[in-house]
């Protein structure tokens, strides 16, 4: 009987909280830009500033293709503020792919 009255408290918030986060997964985005970088230093320089900003999750830069593809939670920031934080740093940022999806041009 003990071990029921712990289990079931568990179980209560076991079932509360995995589709809680279930629902936080869905909300994430993948964004690619095309920036002004050549260089390893320009690549430190993201590496070190853009997964700090806000609801950032992965950022992954190529500096042969110039581009920079950034995972992001669309309910902590967007696709305008993360090129804005990127064109702080000094370089040309233009969105490869939109927010939802559709290529640009």
């Amino acid at each position: 009987m003990k071990t029921l009255k712990l289990l079931l408290p568990l179980f209560l918030l076991f079932a509360i909280f995995t589709p809680a986060m279930a629902k936080s997964e869905k909300k994430v985005e993948t964004v690619t830009y095309v920036c002004s970088i050549d260089c390893d230093h320009c690549k430190k320089t993201i590496m070190k500033n853009i997964p700090y900003e806000k609801g950032v999750k992965n950022v992954e830069v190529d500096i042969k293709t110039k581009e920079v593809k950034v995972t992001f939670r669309k309910d902590k920031t967007d696709c305008k503020k993360l090129e804005s934080a990127i064109e702080k740093l000094g370089y040309d940022a233009e969105l490869k792919k939109s927010c939802c999806g559709d290529m640009k041009k």
